[in-house]
């Protein structure tokens, strides 16, 4: 009833006494299993873990993107007239608000913005990225247009075509956002 052990309690309950072992835990080698079935587990879980991170990572970056294209688009049709989205630098903190044409890779940010001819200061940001993990690189896959930015016009159309894919890759996991010659932009 209260079990085979060494050390005893008495307990009376109705007027009888019972016996019931005071010992109540976890030996020494009971704990020492379990640490090592948990170190275990660990040691195969966090690689994992490691990857699946890197793979959100990505998918979260690629999809800002492919959302930042699908506004400019839908702006363009709406204002009729041109939106652009660019390559900035630090688009989150900078206060100018203009394109980068210094380099091709987009890991710095992006801007979605309706640009003034008049007067660049008075450009309109409609949405801006700001510079992505340390160790993320976004690079157009085809040079056939400047990387640096893409317009689309009144009719939701780039003016020029964009590069056929942009490139995410994190500690060695990679994403693609492609582009039809539409100027849509998705998952690939």
């Amino acid at each position: 009833m209260c079990g085979n052990a060494k050390n005893y309690v008495f307990f009376k309950k109705n007027n009888k006494y019972t016996i019931c072992s005071s010992s109540a835990g976890f030996s020494l080698i009971e704990l020492m299993i379990t640490i090592v079935v948990m170190t275990i587990l660990l040691a195969v879980a966090i690689p994992s873990m490691q990857s699946f991170i890197a793979q959100n990572r990505l998918s979260g970056n690629a999809n800002e993107f492919i959302a930042a294209t699908m506004l400019a688009r839908s702006e363009a049709i709406k204002r009729g007239g041109a939106v652009k989205i660019c390559r900035s630098v630090s688009a989150d903190v900078s206060s100018t608000i203009t394109c980068d044409t210094s380099d091709n890779d987009w890991k710095t940010g992006w801007l979605v913005l309706v640009e003034n001819s008049s007067d660049s200061t008075k450009n309109e940001v409609l949405a801006r990225q700001g510079t992505l993990v340390v160790g993320t690189t976004v690079t157009p896959t085809s040079t056939a247009t400047t990387p640096t930015s893409i317009v689309y016009n009144a009719m939701g159309a780039p003016t020029q075509a964009p590069p056929s894919t942009f490139a995410f890759a994190f500690n060695g996991q990679s994403r693609s956002v492609c582009f039809d010659p539409s100027g849509r932009a998705r998952a690939c």
